[in-house]
């Protein structure tokens, strides 16, 4: 995570400098009475909310609830221009910020557009200084717009890119990995497999040749039988490397999906897996990942990975087309019979509104014969 990462919704907050003109408000002693005070509840709501989306409401995704914080501070906006008897376009700039920051591209246009709107609307309706002047804040409200506005939508396309890039690098570190495994499963089934069925083969012919009870004879029949163990061993080596693992498989969804343009994101609190349960998992999440592209239509596609002491559970699920229960495909079948395999479950089943949602369960082996691996997520 890199530093505007963790300090940049703080930095954030330095927005609310905006607001000085509610400040001059009261030191000039513009407002009286109860007016004075819904313009300072007012006040306080508006800072609340944009402080509330800077530390926590801008990780949620949902659109509705972003476009509420929009309305929401431009209604306020309003309020206070009223309360305080003349337009403010200081009022109007963090909800700028917030729609070009936090809304898909057309969204924000849309809400930008609108917010420009009811500024200029302000300002001719709250107008106490000569017509020229009227006109020509308002055509300034224009340029503010872009400034704002786009500087919200730049801001969020270079940290997109960003995040993009990031996922890019682990992808090809993750990839050289993947490569320099395949490699050493080749080397060890072409020359260490090859050398060794060699010698097996060697001391069965010797325990043939050699007569019953001869010297060495003993020697040699166990030298075969470490050399079978030692095959049986690389052998299963060899598949271990082969095996996907669950790093690999969220990389190359989160890949498939961006290319698709669907929105992807990741949960999991797994910890350290053994290999049998990492290859199970990627096989869900490459299934899975196959059928969001090919069948959901979906825009959004959220995969939360989990573990308690007797299971690990995944789950992943889309908001594409509403589509009506049918008999699963190959590919869910031949994944019911991986997790069946190692004691798992499978559950498939169309959302209630739209969507599909696909939950698989392996219970969590008391001792792992494998190595444990470590599984790392880049979101």
């Amino acid at each position: 995570m890199s530093w505007f990462e963790r300090f940049g919704k703080y930095l954030a907050l330095t927005g609310l400098s905006l607001m000085w003109p509610v400040i001059d408000a009261y030191a000039r002693g513009t407002i009286h009475g109860p007016e004075s005070v819904l313009f300072g509840a007012a006040g306080a709501a508006y800072v609340l909310t944009y402080g509330w989306f800077c530390l926590f409401g801008f990780t949620i995704r949902d659109a509705r609830v972003r476009v509420a914080v929009v309305a929401t501070l431009t209604l306020l906006a309003v309020a206070l221009d009223h309360l305080a008897g003349q337009e403010s376009t200081n009022y109007y700039l963090l909800p700028l910020l917030v729609a070009g920051f936090s809304l898909r591209p057309k969204l924000a246009l849309v809400a930008l557009a609108a917010i420009g709107a009811v500024a200029m609307l302000e300002l001719i309706l709250l107008a106490n200084v000569p017509i020229a002047v009227v006109v020509l804040q308002t055509v300034l409200v224009v340029p503010g717009v872009a400034l704002f506005g786009g500087s919200g939508m730049g801001l969020r396309y270079l940290v997109t890119t960003l995040a993009q890039l990031r996922a890019a690098r682990a992808q090809i570190a993750q990839h050289a990995a993947d490569e320099e495994r395949a490699r050493i499963s080749r080397d060890l089934h072409d020359l260490l497999g090859h050398n060794l069925s060699l010698i097996t083969l060697k001391g069965e012919l010797g325990t043939r040749l050699l007569p019953e009870g001869a010297p060495g004879a003993d020697e040699v029949r166990d030298m075969v039988r470490l050399s079978r163990e030692t095959l049986q061993q690389v052998r299963e080596a060899v598949s271990g490397y082969r095996q996907p693992t669950l790093a690999t498989e969220l990389m190359a969804a989160r890949v498939a999906l961006g290319a698709a343009a669907i929105e992807f994101d990741v949960i999991q609190n797994v910890g350290a897996l053994d290999r049998d349960s990492e290859a199970v998992l990627g096989w869900v999440i490459r299934e899975a990942t196959t059928n969001v592209i090919r069948h959901s239509g979906a825009k959004h596609c959220h995969i939360a990975i989990t573990r308690n002491d007797r299971q690990l559970r995944i789950e992943i699920r889309n908001d594409g087309w509403r589509v009506p229960q049918g008999p699963a495909g190959n590919g869910l079948r031949g994944l019911e019979e991986r997790l069946a395999a190692v004691g798992g479950t499978l559950d498939a089943s169309a959302l209630p509104s739209a969507g599909f949602r696909l939950v698989a369960t392996i219970p969590v082996p008391e001792r792992a014969d494998g190595p444990l691996v470590d599984v790392e997520v880049h979101r």
